[in-house]
């Protein structure tokens, strides 16, 4: 008897050791995870910014004019900087919220959701699946691969593929502000292209999350065995 509940209380214990790292780790790669969203979204706001004063035609901006890129409207500029100050907000929200400790265990999960939603009305309010800003779709999802979770890459996929539909949406059906400015609709290849390669990203950093796991439990036996020796 004594024997066989020897490997029960051995699988027990590595799976509660393998759940207090992985929420160690999962705070600490939040904190990075919003460090890094800040830092995006101000270089990509940067660029934005570049962008729009170019279209208002200052002179040494011109090259970022090249490929036949229109200027922004000021209505799409002044829409852009709400929702990127609202990004802006919530990430700095989540900042407090880690300096406290405060780490809730569904926040990983509300900040993918959002980011999603604040990178596809920034997408809404620029050029739609036409942007290349699309590519924040795929740094979501890679960002999501630092917290450790399978199911929050999964998330992170399926929010992304989501958005990258409603932008598909948008441009086929437009409604509101878009009636009068529409979005360009890009080529149908075009859109099967992105969104595989959203889905096979979450797969790609779904993976590199298993074999973390995998490589974390065998150290962990590994040290275990030779304790009981």
């Amino acid at each position: 008897m004594r024997g066989r509940s020897q490997p029960l209380m051995s699988a027990d214990a590595s799976e509660s050791a393998w759940y207090v790292i992985c929420r160690w780790r999962q705070y600490v790669a939040e904190q990075r995870v919003n460090v890094l969203r800040i830092c995006t979204i101000a270089l990509f706001y940067l660029v934005h910014l570049l962008r729009y004063q170019a279209g208002a035609g200052t002179s040494w901006l011109g090259f970022l004019q090249e490929g036949g890129a229109g200027g922004i409207s000021f209505q799409r500029h002044l829409a852009i900087t709400v929702v990127v100050a609202g990004w802006v907000l919530w990430s700095l929200t989540v900042h407090v919220l880690l300096l406290d400790r405060v780490f809730p265990q569904r926040l990983p999960l509300v900040s993918i959701c959002l980011d999603c939603a604040f990178l596809t009305a920034v997408l809404v309010c620029s050029s739609g699946a036409a942007s290349p800003l699309v590519c924040g779709y795929f740094l979501i999802v890679m960002m999501a691969g630092l917290r450790l979770n399978l199911a929050w890459v999964r998330a992170a996929a399926g929010c992304s593929l989501a958005g990258y539909l409603i932008l598909l949406g948008c441009s086929r059906w437009p409604m509101g502000m878009l009636l009068a400015d529409p979005l360009p609709v890009i080529p149908r290849y075009h859109q099967i292209v992105v969104g595989l390669a959203i889905v096979f990203s979450g797969v790609i950093v779904g993976q590199i999350v298993r074999h973390v796991r995998q490589m974390a439990e065998s150290l962990m036996m590994g040290s275990l065995r030779e304790r009981q020796s």
